[in-house]
């Protein structure tokens, strides 16, 4: 008789020989899909052949490195359960840091005598960011978009999911469109709040990743160009101009140019510019807050 956890730790045998970074934990995660059972809470429970048939498929789809967010079909992010779409960046654990930066902003900039606070998230992806915001703060209008049918589609089914929960707190919209570009024409044009995690990788960049990121993630949301650094520098430019006097922006950055973001905050007329790290101490985060003189540029 095969228990789940004689099949836990088969899966994870098969995972480690394939080269998968993490088996023992996509072990874990693969027996419970399969059996719709954590096999930590019933290790002798017995794999039924109906289930081991399901655990077959699942094993070879994350042994030949579809990403596990995939094969089980969601993300986990901060309270989050994410759907996971074929054409939408799967959310990374490192970005939950950025909800607490834009938290922390969102604090400091404070709440305007025009009503909620406005936060604007391009570049949205799966809505990871915003959604978390939108969940955890009663005080916000959030304006999400993404040049991506996929990403906008994906961030409104959660939206919605959300909101039938009754788990959303803050308003949040949705728009097609680029960079801030979206929101042109939206009730909130103007923001208090900019965050965004947008492309940031050279192109040259795509060939050294695990098989997971290049064979799986859009390219169109990770890099951001020949250099890298196109969106990312065409964000600040065009916040700069848009946030309200005083508002603040967080941006998830290349760990390998931090620096260099910094330095183009400071030339764009930025103040308070600052570098926060990753969960693995890096140097993955820019914040900056807009001078508090003159009125917004439209």
């Amino acid at each position: 008789m095969t228990t789940l956890a004689d099949a836990r730790r088969d899966v994870a045998a098969t995972l480690r020989d394939a080269g998968v970074p993490s088996p023992d934990v996509d072990a874990r995660w693969l027996v419970a899909a399969a059996t719709g059972v954590d096999p930590r809470r019933t290790p002798g429970r017995p794999l039924d052949a109906a289930a081991r048939a399901t655990l077959d498929v699942l094993v070879a789809r994350r042994a030949g490195r579809e990403p596990l967010q995939r094969i089980v079909g969601t993300a986990p992010f901060r309270t989050l359960e994410l759907t996971c779409h074929p054409d939408v960046f799967v959310p990374r654990p490192e970005t939950e840091v950025l909800v607490d930066l834009t938290l922390d902003l969102i604090d400091a900039v404070g709440p305007t005598a025009d009503g909620p606070v406005v936060v604007h998230e391009p570049c949205c992806g799966s809505g990871a960011v915003g959604l978390a915001l939108a969940v955890e703060r009663d005080d916000l209008v959030v304006l999400q978009g993404d040049r991506s049918p996929a990403a906008v589609a994906a961030t409104v089914g959660d939206r919605d999911r959300l909101a039938a929960a009754g788990r959303l707190r803050s308003t949040v919209h949705v728009h097609h469109g680029d960079l801030l570009a979206a929101f042109a024409a939206a009730a909130h044009p103007v923001p208090d709040v900019v965050v965004a995690n947008p492309p940031y990788l050279p192109a040259a960049d795509l060939g050294t990743l695990e098989p997971e990121v290049v064979d799986h993630d859009p390219h169109a949301a990770l890099v951001g160009g020949p250099d890298g650094h196109e969106l990312v520098d065409a964000l600040l430019a065009a916040a700069a101009r848009r946030l309200r006097p005083g508002g603040g922006i967080a941006l998830e950055v290349d760990a390998r140019r931090a620096d260099e973001v910094a330095a183009t905050a400071t030339r764009a007329g930025y103040v308070d510019v600052a570098l926060r790290q990753d969960l693995t101490g890096a140097d993955r985060f820019v914040v900056a807050r807009r001078p508090g003189d003159g009125p917004p540029q439209r």
